[in-house]
């Protein structure tokens, strides 16, 4: 019975610095990634309230016929709305697959199965 209790002991520890390094890879993998996070939102959040703008812009101008607005709004949106929801899902896409692996093989310390 010693024998099993000093294996399930050794067993502890070895999962608990296992868990360790694992929160601490993940914690630096992280904050590598957030230099980049606020680049992207910066980036975004410029094009978003660039974008608007020039929405708002189309939809005020009195000189406009509602029918050359809406052709307007809709260039806009093809042209500068739909990259950048393409250009987010993408950088959610690469975000979530860097993390994944780590997630997977670490979930339950089997390689994810």
């Amino acid at each position: 019975m010693l024998v099993e209790l000093d294996k399930l002991q050794k067993s502890a520890t070895s999962l608990t610095a296992s868990l360790q390094a694992t929160l601490h890879n993940s914690a630096s993998q992280i904050q590598s990634q957030i230099p980049q996070i606020q680049q992207s939102y910066t980036d975004l959040s410029a094009a978003l309230s660039s974008t608007a703008n020039e929405l708002r812009s189309i939809i005020v101008n009195q000189e406009l016929p509602l029918q050359e607005k809406v052709s307007r709004v809709g260039k806009e949106v093809r042209e500068r709305i739909q990259p950048l929801l393409e250009s987010v899902k993408k950088g959610v896409s690469e975000v979530l697959a860097r993390s994944e692996p780590a997630s997977t093989v670490n979930g339950n310390g089997h390689g994810g199965h």
